[in-house]
């Protein structure tokens, strides 16, 4: 039987934002206040610091609830860089996604970006392209809020 790699993606969106990096970190970080405006990430709890485990829902209307996975954080650097690692079901090579959020300074306010990269066998099946929509909402809604403040 042939050994096949497993396939990988990556996802990758910005938005520039006209307002300091340090307020674009406080609506990214304040996420009880993710119901009210994040049409992507939906509910979000647990403490944002390195190998703490999240409880994350993407998306979900009215009869749906969304998907609920609990990823890993990796990385905060406080006003630069937020970074979790999830796995679909927790079963490593499955589906796993690095998902980073990045903050950059720059002569007319910040640039965030949005990242994925994504992993594993059931990519032979789905298709992450489908996330970026979801990124740009998310991105949009992010820059709105940290604009209107």
């Amino acid at each position: 039987m042939p050994n096949f790699p497993d396939p990988r993606r990556h996802i990758d969106t910005q938005i520039e934002i006209a307002t300091s990096p340090e307020r674009v970190w406080s609506v990214l970080t304040d996420t009880e206040a993710y119901p009210s405006w994040n049409p992507f990430i939906r509910k979000l709890t647990g403490r944002l610091e390195p190998r703490q485990r999240l409880t994350v829902r993407l998306g979900g209307g009215k009869t749906d609830g969304g998907m609920v996975f609990h990823p890993e954080v990796v990385t905060v650097m406080p006003g630069r860089r937020l970074q979790w690692i999830g796995r679909l079901w927790g079963v490593p090579g499955l589906l796993t996604g690095t998902h980073d959020f990045e903050i950059t300074q720059t002569g007319h306010g910040t640039l965030f970006r949005q990242s994925e990269a994504f992993a594993g066998v059931l990519l032979w099946f789905y298709d992450v392209e489908t996330v970026r929509a979801e990124f740009i909402k998310m991105n949009r809604a992010l820059k709105s809020r940290a604009e209107a403040a």
